[in-house]
C-alpha cells in the first residue's frame, strides 16, 4: 500500500500540472487505487497523454517502482548482517567454552581417528586442545568471511520469488568445518595373489630403481572427537583359587549389549569380507579407549602359580600379558573387530614381552569370519634377504643363529597393515595409542622375561639398550621379577612415528630409512629394496573335517597341516573319557598319540615356501580324512615302528623353541582370530637398533642347514634362499561347529614342540571332556621323531604308566623346563572360558 500511495501520489501531481496548462481540458479517470488502472484517456486533439506529455508519466511510474526495490533490498541486507553477528558471537562463546573445558579437563583421552591411517598428534594434552581450538577458530572465521561476502554479494530478485528470503544454514557448515579435517596420506601398495595354495617358479627381483614403489594417494576424512572415559561396560573380574582339580573363575562383565556385525564381504572376492572403513561420525560415540592400562599384580618367584579361567559371555582375549589382553579386551568393548584387538594386544606384547616377540620379527595370523563361515590366513614371515645366497652358511653355521647375518626380513608390521585392511574397523592410531600409553607408565616384570634375560645374560649384558631396560644400575646385574621396567625411548619413539604415519612407514618412509640405518650399522645384508619389496600373504585357511567339526589350519609355511594330519590320524579313534580311566588306557593313549605326532612330523621336512615349491597335493594328503585312516592302520598299539623311514621320513627338520607368543581373540559377532608371533630365540639375534629400539629376529636359523643330523639329509624345499620364507611350527588353529560358531581358538609357543602341545590340548577339550583350564595345565610329552625320544613334563606321569611306554620300546626323557606355552579360548552353549598357560603366566580379559 505504501508503494501504491506513492505512485498515485506522483500521478496527481503530474495530472493537476497538465491540467492547468492545458486547453484541451483532459479527463482522467480516478476511480481505482491500482496503479494499473491509470489509464489516460484521449484528448479532442486526438493525442493521449504519453504523446502529449512526451512520456513523463511513465517515467515517473517506473522511478518509484525502482526506489521500492532499493528499499526492500536494504532492509533484506540489514537482517542478514544482523543475524550473521549473532551467529558470530554464538559460535564464539561456545569455542571459547569448549577451550575451557577442555583445558580444565586436559588428562582425559583424545583420540583423532583416521580412517586407516593416521594424521600427527601432539602428546602434550593442553596443546592437542590448543591446536584444536586454533583450527576450529580459524575455521569458523574463514566461514563467517565466507557468509558476510555472499551476503554482501547477493542481489535476490524479488520479482522471481515472492516468499520471504531466508539466511543461509550457518551452523550446519560450522559444525562440518569445525569437526571435519582432511588429511592425504600416501602409502605403498603391493600386489599378492589371494589363491590359496599356488606354487610358482620365482624369478630374481630386479635391483631397486627410483619407480620400484608403487605409491597410492588416498584422501580420508579424519573427525576431531574428545573422548570421555565410560562406565558403559565395566570389565571388572574375579577370581578363585583353586587345587589342580578346579577350576579358576575370572568373571567379566557379561552385558547383554547387541554385537556389531560386520560389513557384509563382497561376492566378488570369494567371500573375503571388504576393506571396512573407519566410520568418522558414529551415531553413538563408542566407550573411550582405556589410555591408562591397569599395570596389573607383580609377579613373584612362586613357583606355585595358579593361571585364571577367564569365563564371559560375549568376547575374550587371551595373550602373554594380562595387560595386552585387558587392552584387546577394551578395543573390542568399543566395537572394534576381532583384528583390531589382536593387533592392539600384539603391539603391546610387543614392549612387555620383547624376548619373544615385536616388530622386529614376524607372524602368522589366522582370521575367522562367522559371517561369511570363512577363514583367511595372513603370511607375514620374514623372508630371507635379497642377498641371501643358498651357501651363505656353509663355512659358519653359526652365522645363522646369532648375528647380523640370522636376521631376517622383517614381516610383523607388514602383517598388521594387510589384517587390518581388510578386516579392521577402527582406525589404526587407536591400535597404537595403549601402547604408547604403556610407554609412560612401564610394566612389571615377568618371571618368564627375567628367565630369559638371565638365560642370555651373556648376549644382552654387553649392549647399552638391553642394559637400559633390564639391567639395576646399583648393583649391576638383571632386575628381579617384579621390578617396574619401561620400554626403551628409542622403541617408544618408534611407536610414536607407526601412530602417526601407519605401518607402511615402516617398509616405504621415514621409520624405512631408520631401520635400514640400523641394520645396516649392525653388520645386515637387509637393504631399503628389501623393506620395500616385502608383502604379506593374503589366501584362504585350509579346511578339514573332525567329526562333525571344521578345523582350520594355515598353509605353508605354517605347521598347521602337519597338526591337521595328526588329528585326522587320532580322530578316527574315536577317543572318550574312558581312554584315560586308568594307568594301562593312558599309556595306550599316549602311545597312539606318540605315534600320530611321528607320522605328521615324517612329512614337515618336504614342506616348504609355496612360492618355491610346488606342495598342493603333499598338502591335500595331510588333510585328508581318507589319508589319515590310512596312516592310522600302521600304528601298532603294542609297539614303535623301527625308525624315521617307517614313518614316512625323508629329510630333517629342526627349530628353536623360545621366542615365540601366542594370542587368541574371540569378538562378539563370532569372528576370531589365533596368530603366533615370533623373533624366534630369546631376543631373536641378540641385536636392538640404536636409533629404533627394535630387536631383530633371527628367523635365518630356520632354514635347513647343510649338515643335518641322524643321517637325514637337508630338506631342499627349505633351503637358503633369496626372498624366501623358512617353515615353521607356528600352528594358529580354529575350529567351528557345524553350526558355523567358534568352538575351540587355539596356539602354541615352542618351537617345533607346538603341534604335540596343539593336539594334546585340544584332544582333552574335544573328546576327553575336561574344562579349558584342566586341559591347559595338564601335564605334556612330546616327540617329534628325530631324535628319537619320548619327552614327559616332569612329575606329570606316574611310574607305572611310563613303564608300561617303555615296554612299547619308546626311549624316555624327563623335561625340566616346560617349555611349550598354549593360549586357547573355547565356547559351549553356556560361556566364553580363556585360560593362559601357567607355563609363562598369561593373562586373559574379556567380558
Amino acid at each position: 500500500m505504501h508503494s501504491m500511495a506513492c505512485g498515485v501520489g506522483a500521478s496527481s501531481t503530474n495530472i493537476a500540472a497538465l491540467q492547468s496548462s492545458s486547453a484541451d481540458g483532459l479527463k482522467m479517470v480516478h476511480n481505482h487505487d491500482d496503479p494499473m488502472n491509470k489509464i489516460p484517456l484521449k484528448s479532442s486533439s486526438g493525442l493521449d497523454d504519453d504523446e502529449k506529455n512526451g512520456g513523463e508519466l511513465m517515467q515517473d511510474t517506473e522511478a518509484a517502482e525502482e526506489a521500492r526495490r532499493e528499499q526492500m533490498r536494504a532492509n533484506m541486507l540489514a537482517w542478514m548482517k544482523k543475524l550473521t553477528i549473532v551467529l558470530i558471537c554464538f559460535i564464539g562463546i561456545a569455542l571459547i567454552s569448549y577451550v575451557i573445558i577442555s583445558l580444565c579437563f586436559s588428562d582425559w583421552p583424545k583420540s583423532t581417528p583416521n580412517n586407516k591411517n593416521s594424521t600427527n598428534h601432539n602428546n602434550n594434552n593442553n596443546n592437542s586442545n590448543k591446536t584444536v581450538a586454533t583450527a576450529a577458530i580459524a575455521a569458523t572465521s574463514n566461514l563467517a568471511a565466507a557468509a558476510a561476502e555472499n551476503v554482501a554479494n547477493s542481489t535476490p530478485d524479488i520479482l522471481a520469488t515472492e516468499s520471504t528470503a531466508t539466511a543461509p544454514e550457518a551452523t550446519d557448515s560450522f559444525a562440518a568445518t569445525t569437526t571435519t579435517t582432511t588429511t592425504t596420506t600416501t602409502r605403498t601398495t603391493t600386489t599378492t595373489s589371494n589363491t590359496p595354495l599356488t606354487a610358482t617358479t620365482p624369478t630374481p627381483p630386479t635391483p631397486p630403481t627410483p619407480t620400484a614403489t608403487t605409491t597410492l594417494s588416498t584422501t580420508t576424512d579424519s573427525t576431531f572427537k574428545n573422548s570421555t572415559l565410560t562406565d558403559e561396560q565395566p570389565l571388572e573380574t574375579s577370581s578363585a583359587t583353586s587345587d589342580s582339580n578346579n577350576n579358576n573363575f575370572q568373571t567379566g562383565d557379561i552385558s547383554d549389549a547387541a554385537a556389531t556385525t560386520a560389513t557384509p564381504p563382497s561376492p566378488l572376492q570369494e567371500a573375503l569380507p571388504p576393506s571396512i572403513a573407519a566410520s568418522t561420525s558414529p551415531t553413538t560415540p563408542p566407550p573411550a579407549l582405556a589410555l591408562n592400562p591397569l599395570l596389573g599384580t607383580p609377579d613373584t618367584e612362586d613357583e606355585n602359580f595358579n593361571s585364571k579361567l577367564g569365563v564371559f559371555k560375549r568376547a575374550a582375549v587371551c595373550s602373554d600379558k594380562e595387560t595386552c589382553s585387558q587392552i584387546g579386551s577394551n578395543i573390542l568393548s568399543r566395537n572394534g573387530s576381532a583384528v583390531d584387538a589382536a593387533i592392539a594386544t600384539l603391539l603391546c606384547n610387543g614392549l612387555t614381552t620383547i624376548q619373544s616377540m615385536g616388530i622386529g620379527g614376524g607372524m602368522l595370523m589366522n582370521v575367522y569370519v562367522r559371517k561369511t563361515k570363512h577363514a583367511f590366513s595372513i603370511d607375514a614371515r620374514e623372508v630371507a634377504p635379497f642377498d641371501a645366497k643358498p651357501e651363505i652358511y656353509d663355512e659358519n653355521p653359526e652365522a645363522s643363529y646369532v648375528g647380523p647375518l640370522s636376521i631376517g626380513v622383517p614381516g610383523e608390521l607388514m602383517g598388521y597393515h594387510r589384517a587390518h585392511d581388510q578386516f579392521g574397523k577402527l582406525p589404526w592410531r587407536e591400535l597404537v595409542e595403549p601402547s604408547l600409553e604403556i610407554c609412560k607408565t612401564g610394566y612389571y616384570m615377568s618371571r618368564h622375561q627375567a628367565k630369559s634375560v638371565r638365560r642370555e645374560w651373556d648376549a644382552l649384558k654387553n649392549n647399552t639398550h638391553f642394559k637400559s631396560m633390564f639391567v639395576n644400575p646399583e648393583t649391576g646385574e638383571p632386575h628381579n621379577v617384579g621390578t617396574l621396567l619401561k620400554p626403551t625411548a628409542e622403541l617408544c619413539n618408534t611407536y610414536k612415528l607407526l601412530a602417526e604415519n601407519g605401518p607402511l612407514s615402516f617398509y616405504n618412509g621415514t621409520l624405512a630409512d631408520l631401520v635400514v640405518e640400523d641394520l645396516q650399522d649392525l653388520g645386515s645384508i637387509i637393504s631399503l629394496y628389501d623393506l620395500q619389496s616385502y608383502f604379506a600373504d593374503l589366501v584362504s585357511s585350509i579346511t578339514m573335517q573332525l567329526g562333525d567339526d571344521t578345523l582350520y589350519a594355515m598353509p605353508p609355511v605354517s605347521g598347521g597341516s602337519v597338526v591337521a594330519h595328526i588329528f585326522s590320524i587320532l580322530e578316527g579313534y574315536n577317543f572318550t573319557k574312558a581312554d584315560i580311566i586308568d594307568d594301562e588306557a593312558k599309556a595306550r593313549t599316549i602311545h597312539r598319540f606318540v605315534e600320530a605326532l611321528k607320522f605328521g612330523f615324517a612329512r614337515r621336512g618336504e614342506l616348504g615356501d609355496l612360492r618355491f615349491n610346488d606342495v598342493r597335493e603333499l598338502v591335500s594328503q595331510l588333510t585328508s580324512v581318507e589319508f589319515g585312516s590310512e596312516q592310522r592302520l600302521k600304528i601298532n598299539d603294542s609297539h614303535v615302528l623301527a625308525g624315521p623311514h617307517e614313518y614316512g621320513a625323508q629329510f630333517g627338520a629342526d627349530e628353536d623353541y623360545t621366542g615365540t607368543s601366542h594370542l587368541s581373540v574371540l569378538a562378539p559377532n563370532g569372528d576370531a582370530v589365533s596368530v603366533t608371533s615370533s623373533v624366534n630365540k630369546y631376543f631373536g639375534s641378540g641385536m636392538i637398533g640404536p636409533r629404533t629400539g627394535i630387536v631383530f629376529n633371527n628367523v635365518m636359523n630356520d632354514f635347513s642347514v647343510k649338515n643335518n643330523y641322524f643321517n637325514l639329509p637337508m630338506a631342499p624345499s627349505n633351503g637358503v634362499d633369496s626372498r624366501k620364507r623358512p617353515m615353521s611350527s607356528m600352528s594358529p588353529m580354529l575350529l567351528t561347529n557345524s553350526k558355523g560358531d567358534i568352538r575351540l581358538v587355539i596356539g602354541a609357543a615352542g618351537g617345533s614342540l607346538v603341534p604335540a602341545a596343539i593336539v594334546e590340548v585340544a584332544a582333552r577339550v574335544l573328546w576327553f571332556g575336561e574344562d579349558l583350564k584342566t586341559a591347559v595345565d595338564a601335564p605334556r610329552f612330546y616327540h617329534q621323531l628325530v631324535p628319537d625320544e619320548l619327552e614327559y613334563e616332569k612329575d606329570g606321569f606316574n611310574k607305572h604308566v611310563l613303564e608300561l611306554l617303555e615296554k612299547r620300546g619308546h626311549k624316555l626323557k624327563i623335561v625340566q623346563e616346560k617349555n611349550t606355552v598354549v593360549c586357547a579360548i573355547s565356547r559351549n552353549e553356556t560361556a566364553i572360558y580363556a585360560n593362559a598357560d601357567f607355563r609363562k603366566r598369561g593373562g586373559v580379559a574379556g567380558f
